[in-house]
Order: C-alpha cells, then sequence, then structure tokens
C-alpha cells in the first residue's frame, strides 16, 4: 500500500515536471518577451539561468502569459 502510495507521488511528480519542461520551452522561446518587459533582448545565458524556475512555476507563468495576450486583445478591440 506504501510502495503504491509513493509511487503515485513520483508519477504525478514527473507529469508536473515533464508539463512545466515543455511549457518552459515555449514560453521562454516566444512567451517571456510579452509577459516581462525586462527581459526583451535578453540572452540564452538568461533564459537558461531562469528554466529550473520556469519549470516548477509553470502553472502561474501560463496564467500570466494568458492575461498578457487577452490584455493585448482587449487593448485592440478598444478604439
Amino acid at each position: 500500500m506504501g510502495t503504491l502510495i509513493i509511487h503515485s507521488i513520483l508519477t504525478t511528480a514527473g507529469i508536473y515536471l515533464l508539463l512545466g519542461f515543455i511549457f518552459s520551452t515555449a514560453f521562454l522561446l516566444a512567451g517571456i518577451e510579452k509577459t516581462d518587459e525586462g527581459a526583451h533582448g535578453s540572452g540564452p545565458g538568461f533564459r537558461i539561468m531562469i528554466l529550473p524556475g520556469c519549470i516548477v512555476f509553470w502553472p502561474l507563468l501560463l496564467k500570466k502569459w494568458l492575461n498578457a495576450a487577452n490584455a493585448r486583445t482587449q487593448k485592440k478591440q478598444d478604439p
């Protein structure tokens, strides 16, 4: 029983981290400059340095990216 719980926790953590890695790849290539003006023009060294944080905090960054996209859409629709 204990082994099943541990296996479930590790599988869930692995899936979470895999999704974080996939998201982080797209975010660091396209989304970071849309969500943070300070990252505009940043080099690959900076992006590699923040990769672990992006992997762990991917749900928060996804929400921020979506909010930035919604704000741009709203801004384009307003006259």
